[in-house]
Parts: C-alpha cells; structure tokens; sequence
C-alpha cells in the first residue's frame, strides 16, 4: 500500500464549518429554508451563504491571514 492521497487525508481529519473571513466556528443561520442559507458571524459580522468546511490546518491559515489583513487595515487608519 502507498501513500494516502490529500483527498484521502481530508476526510479522516475532523471538518468544521467556519467563517471564510475570519475562520471563527461562532455562526449562525440569518435565514434558511425556501431563500437558502444565510450565515452570520459572530466574530466579525460576516453575513453570506458562503461557510468553509475546513481542517484545524486550514483554521489556523484563515485565522492568520484574517489577523494580518486586519493589521494593515489599523496601520493605514492610524
């Protein structure tokens, strides 16, 4: 037998859905039923139907990156 796929690895790593921006798993349906689902953020207020299934890899990636965004963003206000 070889090596696992990355596919392969994915699915026996645990999945959570989380915040695209931010990578919180604080969400909460806006709407659903007959419209779809709409999330909301609890951390950063997002609201779309856009949530991420990811890994705790891909977390903490989405956590860095949305702290380094926010970063620049303070930078140029003050």
């Amino acid at each position: 037998m070889g090596e696992k796929t990355t596919s392969e690895k994915m699915t026996k790593e645990k999945m959570v859905e989380v915040c695209p921006v931010c990578g919180s798993s604080e969400l909460y349906y806006e709407t659903g039923g007959f419209v779809g689902k709409v999330y909301h953020c609890k951390d950063c207020n997002y609201v779309g139907a856009l949530v991420v299934e990811a890994t705790d890899d891909m977390i903490k990636a989405i956590k860095e990156e949305y702290e380094r965004e926010k970063g620049k963003e303070e930078e140029a206000e003050g």
